[in-house]
């Protein structure tokens, strides 16, 4: 299981949580349209209050596919960094989990996607710490050891799966989620009620 903290405020204790990882060097993943909110600003003020060095990369696609994946697994490659924080929805919190992962043990995408579709590979070992500051309250992609992904030419939804890849920390901040939108905040409803209907209709 992540760790998790909840509590309205607690972004404000990311930085102690990075120190406590030892981390010198955190990529920020993030989507654009934070930036309005200030959330991002606020985020990058913390880590940088503590000394740690911030790269930002919020070149984020809702519903993250291959082709958007590995433009930002190549930004992470490039990056020296220690850690990651992911602030955004679960779009946000899947692409920061697959740059960990594949900038950690590098690979072609295929090889970790769950067979048939791809080989299946396990991840062969821990990955960098993970801090998952999520924005939405739909997909609880902060507290699950899955990545779920779009094959543009497969025309199919796939995913990744093992528990390496489960975030270290989730700090659930309920300031965080109030910056969302009446419509984002409907449609984070509908989508735990389509996960749980899912759940029950689903063919084996």
């Amino acid at each position: 299981m992540a760790r998790l903290k909840f509590a309205a405020g607690a972004t404000a204790e990311l930085g102690y949580e990075f120190k406590a990882t030892g981390a010198k060097r955190v990529l920020l993943v993030t989507d654009k349209h934070l930036w309005e909110s200030g959330l991002v600003d606020k985020v990058k003020s913390i880590v940088q209050d503590e000394g740690i060095h911030l790269t930002i990369y919020d070149d984020i696609r809702i519903e993250p596919t291959d082709a958007s994946f590995r433009q930002a697994i190549a930004k992470a490659q490039e990056v020296v960094c220690d850690a990651f924080v992911a602030l955004g929805g679960g779009s946000t919190i899947d692409t920061a989990k697959a740059m960990n992962l594949f900038s950690t043990h590098p690979a072609d995408l295929l090889e970790y996607i769950n067979k048939p579709i791809g080989q299946g590979k396990p991840v062969p070992g821990p990955l960098k710490p993970l801090i998952a500051l999520p924005t939405t309250a739909g997909t609880g992609s902060e507290t699950t050891a899955v990545i779920v992904v779009d094959l543009l030419d497969l025309h199919l939804k796939t995913g990744i799966s093992h528990a390496y890849i489960r975030p270290t920390t989730a700090i659930v901040d309920s300031l965080n989620t109030v910056t969302m939108s009446p419509l984002v905040t409907a449609s984070s409803g509908l989508d735990v009620f389509t996960h749980a209907a899912e759940s029950f209709t689903i063919k084996p």
